[in-house]
């Protein structure tokens, strides 16, 4: 069963299933327009589903696979921390808890790097300062409470995620966007960030899942300066930057206390703590590439293809 199979890397996820041969049940909370007819799907929301309700949608499942979006902005006014964990932790507990009952045996949840660069470089202090990055650790260790010792546990942590899903927007494509000075050039990041398709994920999720892999995966399939990366992806859709112009660490802290300004405008409060973002993307934020090949079989991927598809719109915006 996936939970969140019309997502952006849950489609990928249940056509990669498809295609080695499992029976695939999606868990969604509309109508899904993208799935192939193999597909079983059940409607429902974790959040207000009755036990008994979850219980029958998850029995004779023998895995789960939570591929849901986690939320990054709460309610403005809302109780931050408990927003997050009752839209991130609980209803992930709440869903192997059932799948416990029912018997699964194995589980593959999308994850976050910002886990693997808490557990790498706990000076960050990432789950400290940031809401959002607690909840994505909490996630985990409250899954893994939820199951019972029979039950595998692969979290696969990912980074940003390049590709194309039909119906859904590439997080990279707006990014890119925001980044761009018309054609004249590109603001840039000044430090490195890793990258990973949504073809990889999925064939990883996959690969945990047969494995029955149990502990924490970070996921990547390149490690890029974030020059090069909007230099690649840019170039990948026919829009070469003519520069690119690399922020300071306080002119980052600028723009991201600015996005938060629009962000409560709109009622909302980003899960992450601004000074700390800053610091963030002026660091190196790489994942080892060689734990997913070597504990997942995991093999490299086209990134080059990946970008091309990232940001297949290439009109001017208004």
């Amino acid at each position: 069963m996936v939970v969140g199979g019309t997502g952006f890397i849950g489609h990928h996820i249940v056509r990669e299933l498809l295609a080695r041969g499992h029976d695939v049940t999606v868990l969604v909370r509309a109508p899904p327009t993208n799935l192939p007819a193999a597909v079983t799907v059940r409607l429902g929301d974790l959040t207000d589903l009755s036990e008994d309700r979850l219980d029958t949608i998850v029995a004779g499942h023998t895995g789960i696979v939570i591929a849901s979006a986690a939320a990054v902005a709460a309610p403005r006014g809302a109780d931050i921390a408990a927003f997050f964990h009752d839209t991130n932790v609980a209803p992930v507990a709440r869903v192997l808890a059932a799948g416990c009952r029912a018997q699964c045996d194995r589980v593959v949840i999308l994850g976050s790097f910002y886990a693997t660069l808490q557990r790498e470089q706990p000076a960050l202090r990432l789950a400290e300062l940031s809401p959002y990055i607690a909840s994505r650790i909490e996630q985990a260790e409250h899954a893994r409470a939820a199951v019972g010792t029979g039950t595998s546990v692969a979290v696969l942590e990912l980074p940003y995620v390049a590709g194309t899903t039909p119906g859904r927007q590439s997080p990279l494509e707006p990014m890119l966007h925001s980044m761009s000075i018309g054609n004249a050039g590109i603001f840039a990041y000044p430090g490195t960030t890793a990258v990973v398709t949504v073809t990889q994920v999925a064939r990883a999720a996959v690969a945990a899942l047969d494995r029955r892999a149990d502990g924490d995966y970070p996921i990547v399939t390149a490690n890029l300066a974030w020059a090069d990366l909007f230099t690649r992806l840019a170039t990948a859709i026919g829009r070469p930057p003519e520069r690119i112009w690399k922020l300071h660490s306080r002119a980052i802290e600028l723009l991201i206390r600015f996005e938060g300004i629009r962000q409560r405008r709109q009622g909302f409060v980003i899960g992450f703590h601004p000074a700390q973002w800053s610091r963030l993307h002026a660091t190196e934020m790489i994942l080892d590439p060689d734990v997913a090949r070597a504990e997942l079989g995991v093999e490299p991927d086209d990134l080059g293809k990946a970008f091309q598809e990232s940001a297949p719109d290439t009109s001017p915006r208004g």
